[in-house]
């Protein structure tokens, strides 16, 4: 992280975990108020780093980082809005919270169309942004947990052979072992053999395990 960046000390003994340990960002060119929100959130124990401008952001983030960004609308240089625009396009999904003036609420309210997770007005309410951050760095767990489940199945599924594949297909459109049989010119008995090669390979207990798993990756 860069030079100003600060953290939890608490938290960072393990060097092992820190590297996949939730972290709260903190973007704003007011140093008083990075101040003030990393003294905040380390004291509800929560990791954070601190940065003055998006660039320097961008320059620090690594998007296999999980946590949330709290970001200000309003900077010199790149804007709240186009740092967010920039996560998107990159493909990055952490979860951001925009720091917004009354004045700029409508152009909060527009950022909310590149997935922002919530945006909050200035002055913040102490409690208010420990609970906004709080349910924000729970739903970003659960994308990670998703986005880490998903890259799992489809390292299953690139080791399925072609027949296999064209197979676990047909099931997810919900064609029986006969229709699947005559379609793939081939005994009941031999795709009930695939099938059950599909079960062991994909971990799956029964067919409509295997549908549920063809749909999330993509193959229903």
């Amino acid at each position: 992280m860069n030079p100003t960046s600060s953290h939890n000390p608490a938290s960072s003994h393990n060097p092992a975990h820190a590297a996949i340990e939730p972290k709260v960002f903190i973007v704003d060119d007011d140093p008083a108020i990075r101040k003030s929100m990393t003294m905040v959130l380390q004291a509800h124990g929560l990791a954070t780093a601190d940065f003055a401008s998006g660039e320097e952001f961008l320059v620090a983030y690594q998007s296999n980082q999980p946590g949330c960004i709290v970001l200000d609308l309003r900077m010199p240089g790149m804007t709240g809005e186009e740092l967010l625009k920039t996560l998107r396009q990159g493909g990055a999904n952490i979860h951001v919270i925009i720091l917004t003036g009354h004045g700029d609420v409508p152009l909060a309210v527009r950022t909310m169309k590149l997935g922002l997770h919530d945006f909050l007005q200035k002055p913040v309410d102490t409690q208010i942004l420990i609970d906004t951050v709080k349910q924000a760095l729970k739903q970003d767990a659960q994308r990670c947990a998703d986005e880490s489940d998903k890259k799992s199945l489809l390292q299953r599924m690139s080791k399925l052979t072609p027949r296999e594949r064209e197979l676990l297909s047909m099931l997810a459109a919900g064609k029986t072992s006969k229709e699947i049989a005559s379609a793939l010119n081939v005994s009941v008995k031999t795709v009930d053999n695939h099938r059950a090669h599909l079960l062991s390979k994909l971990d799956a207990s029964n067919v409509a395990e295997l549908v549920a798993l063809a749909v999330r990756a993509g193959m229903g």
